[in-house]
């Protein structure tokens, strides 16, 4: 999804260049699945006014006991969140975990889960239409469902096929030990929905990959950009704004960051203000503006040209009605700090009228700095009040640790509802990924664009987009995004932008943006690495065999200084009597003191080593109550030849209170003696 730096083109936007408004054509009507999936990549629908009895709600696997409310905390802030589901019903002799219940006329507009497994059964208006893999159709393996309608990213599985029903959804699934959420829209109660059936896969085939393919390619806007000369804005609709920044090459990251934090995009939709947000947040590239290809969002690829780099366009192509005409700025607080010119805006302007109930296009930052993760808490996204409709979120963490900062769950509160209509099951699972995986990526509605390691430590910036998914209220709308850590003792950061449409008049409820001397980034200083001196890296041995359960090497970064260079091989679900074999480099013939350090947890089991067909002391009990390295072990000695030497681990059984029988290798230490 990758484009070119963008050139700022100097003309007026054609006539007819885009399409009909739809504040002048009528909706279309039925809502039939070519439709639905038209609403994925038209995003003018979304600043219409939400019709009555219009919703979205979620279905979860988030802890039941959170069910009592923020009376007992222990109890809000509950994290048990796998293997909850509404019911369990019997079928045909077999149980069957029912993941979600609603009444029609609706769709569902995503599905995910961080270990998607066994089958999905989709009931539509009292009958079993679909049975389906639920890892597959996730993963973008169900045809035509691909990338990035439906696909794997850092561990999250997400699927956006919309799956319309009119009168009656049951979702279940055949397994019961897994995260999910099922996000559905409700539609006003006349709206005709054509149900799901498969076959309409195979009969909207082109439908389907037309969105796959536009998605994949990102925006398709086709008008032209024009250097904003002056903030005032005419009547009508900004369908893009970019922003192209530059500074001299000698200039550090840290600074380029710090700069552009001070700038602020400031939006007027004619009176009323309704953006306030420093560019380095609005743009979700996280403190050191990386690229990424959203579908409404991007910051494209930084090129270098007579000694300047620029940090690539950042575009956003979420549409911003203006019925009364407004303004575009950028304020630079305390001045430009940066070595190049100011950076530089430019916009495609529709002359065409607007609707003049059109929702206005509104983003909102909130910046918290230094607060404890203990006791835990909720950041407020947004409290907004009015009628509207939510569309996305970016988050920027400053996290002092390398162990995981996400446990906590998003909460959408819709029209003073007494429970949130939306209970998520961990901030990273909101955001489309999974078990804290720091890896970055990008696709069509969100994204890791920037996680500093080593695993979750210094700065992590995430964002997501809500289209089909978006959460339209008609009084007010509250996200509160749970802190919860890991870690106690800690001082973190957190900046969110929300980013919604609101009736004229709607506010968002939050402090105050920051002045610039109050939303410095505040780096981290490096962190710092344990190694062990003279050591054979576990992850480092070729593996010669397994009999049994799987392998891999696993970064343990979020055990800060216990494990040499943050890895450690991972031997997992062997059970007693399998073996791992691994290939030790042996430089010289000779008589060996064998040390060894290995992972001590919960769910570790009790293994006996041989190095060289040797017998290497008594079996090692790994259980610990706490993850941990079990420091260096002597392990005896042996007589070793020359070249490779068999590292033979042999599980024999377990703790009692140990839940599985895991082995982790960390380093090895071979002394040559006498």
């Amino acid at each position: 999804m990758a484009r070119p730096a963008a050139v700022l083109v100097v003309a007026a936007l054609a006539p007819g260049a885009l399409a009909q408004s739809p504040s002048l054509a009528p909706p279309a009507a039925p809502l039939d699945l070519p439709a639905l999936l038209q609403r994925l990549t038209d995003d003018d629908w979304l600043w219409r006014p939400p019709a009555a009895g219009e919703r979205c709600v979620q279905f979860s696997s988030y802890d039941r006991r959170s069910d009592k409310g923020p009376a007992n905390p222990e109890d809000w802030y509950a994290n048990d969140d796998r293997g909850q589901y509404l019911r369990v019903e019997e079928r045909d002799g077999r149980k069957e975990y029912v993941m979600a219940d609603i009444d029609g006329p609706g769709c569902i507009a995503r599905i995910w889960s961080a270990n998607p497994s066994g089958v999905l059964y989709f009931d539509i208006d009292g009958q079993r239409v679909w049975t389906v893999d639920f890892a597959a159709l996730t993963g973008g393996k169900v045809a035509p469902v691909g990338e990035p309608l439906a696909g794997v990213h850092s561990k999250g599985a997400n699927c956006y096929l919309p799956i319309p029903f009119q009168r009656h959804l049951q979702v279940s699934a055949s397994k019961n030990d897994f995260y999910y959420h099922v996000d559905v829209v409700q539609f006003a109660k006349d709206t005709v929905v054509p149900s799901f059936a498969p076959a309409l896969l195979e009969q909207h085939k082109g439908a389907i990959e037309a969105v796959v393919t536009r998605l994949g390619k990102g925006h398709p806007f086709d008008g032209q950009l024009t250097p904003l000369a002056s903030p005032e804005i005419a009547p009508g609709t900004v369908r893009a704004l970019r922003l192209a920044v530059g500074f001299h090459d000698q200039q550090g990251e840290a600074d380029r960051g710090e700069a552009l934090r001070r700038v602020l995009l400031v939006v007027h939709c004619g009176d009323e203000e309704t953006v306030r947000v420093p560019v380095l947040d609005f743009f979700a590239g996280g403190p050191d503006w990386q690229m990424h290809d959203g579908y409404l969002l991007d910051i494209g690829p930084s090129f270098s040209s007579g000694g300047v780099t620029s940090l690539g366009a950042a575009t956003c192509y979420w549409p911003m009605p203006m019925p009364r005409g407004g303004g575009i700025e950028l304020v630079a607080e305390g001045g430009w700090k940066g070595p190049t010119r100011m950076p530089q805006l430019a916009i495609a302007h529709d002359p065409r009228p607007v609707a003049a109930d059109a929702q206005l296009f509104r983003a909102s930052f909130h910046l918290e700095k230094g607060f404890p993760s203990r006791p835990f808490r909720d950041h407020l996204v947004l409290d907004a009040k009015g009628t509207g409709r939510f569309v996305g979120c970016a988050l920027i963490v400053k996290n002092p640790h390398r162990a995981w900062w996400g446990e906590g769950d998003e909460k959408f509160t819709v029209d003073g509802e007494k429970f949130p209509s939306w209970f998520g099951t961990g901030s990273e699972d909101y955001f489309g990924y999974a078990w804290c995986d720091p890896h970055l990526f990008s696709s069509a509605f969100h994204g890791q664009a920037q996680c500093d390691g080593p695993g979750n430590y210094g700065f992590t910036a995430v964002h997501r987009m809500h289209v089909l998914d978006s959460v339209p209220f008609q009084r007010s709308f509250r996200f509160d995004l749970e802190v919860w850590h890991w870690v106690g003792g800690l001082k973190l950061d957190y900046a969110t932008v929300a980013y919604w449409y609101g009736a004229p008049g709607a506010t968002a409820g939050l402090p105050p943006v920051p002045a610039a001397a109050a939303r410095t980034l505040d780096r981290l200083p490096p962190p710092k690495i344990f190694v062990a001196e003279g050591a054979i890296e576990g992850e480092s041995l070729a593996v010669v065999s397994c009999s049994g359960g799987r392998h891999e090497v696993q970064d343990v970064s979020f055990v800060p200084e216990a494990f040499s260079k943050d890895h450690q091989r991972w031997w997992r679900d062997g059970k007693a009597g399998d073996t791992l074999v691994l290939a030790v480099p042996v430089a010289a013939a000779g008589r060996y003191r064998v040390r060894a350090a290995f992972c001590r947890n919960v769910d570790y089991g009790v293994f006996q080593c041989t190095l060289g067909g040797q017998p290497l002391g008594a079996p090692i009990d790994c259980y610990s109550p706490v993850i941990g390295s079990s420091g260096p072990l002597e392990l005896g000695t042996v007589e070793l030849p020359a070249g490779n030497a068999e590292l033979r681990l042999a599980i024999t059984g377990r703790n009692a209170r140990a839940t599985a029988c895991m082995v982790g290798l960390d380093y090895l230490l071979l002394e040559k003696v006498p």
